[in-house]
C-alpha cells in the first residue's frame, strides 16, 4: 500500500514537472497551478460529524490548559516582581 502511493506521488510530481515544462507563458502557468491545485484538493477527505466533535473538543481542551497555564505564570510573575519592587 505504501509502495502504491509512494508510486503514485512519484508519478505526479513527474507529470507535474512535464506540464510545467510545457507551460510557458504566465497564463499556462496560472491555469496548470490552478489544475493542480484541484486535483490536490479532490484529494482531500472531510472528517465526519463524530470525528469533528471529537477534534474540536480536543482543541478547546487544550487551549483552556494553556490558558491556565499561562494565567498561573502570569500571577506567578506578578507576584515576584512585586515583591522584589515593592517598598
Amino acid at each position: 500500500m505504501a509502495e502504491e502511493n509512494e508510486r503514485a506521488a512519484e508519478d505526479l510530481v513527474e507529470k507535474a514537472k512535464a506540464d510545467s515544462a510545457k507551460a510557458k507563458n504566465p497564463i499556462q502557468r496560472v491555469s496548470l497551478f490552478i489544475r493542480q491545485v484541484l486535483a490536490e484538493l479532490s484529494k482531500v477527505t472531510k472528517p465526519t460529524r463524530t470525528e469533528l466533535i471529537k477534534f474540536t473538543g480536543v482543541v478547546l481542551a487544550f487551549v483552556a490548559v494553556v490558558m491556565v497555564l499561562i494565567s498561573l505564570l502570569d500571577w506567578i510573575f506578578l507576584n515576584v516582581v512585586t515583591f522584589v519592587f515593592s517598598d
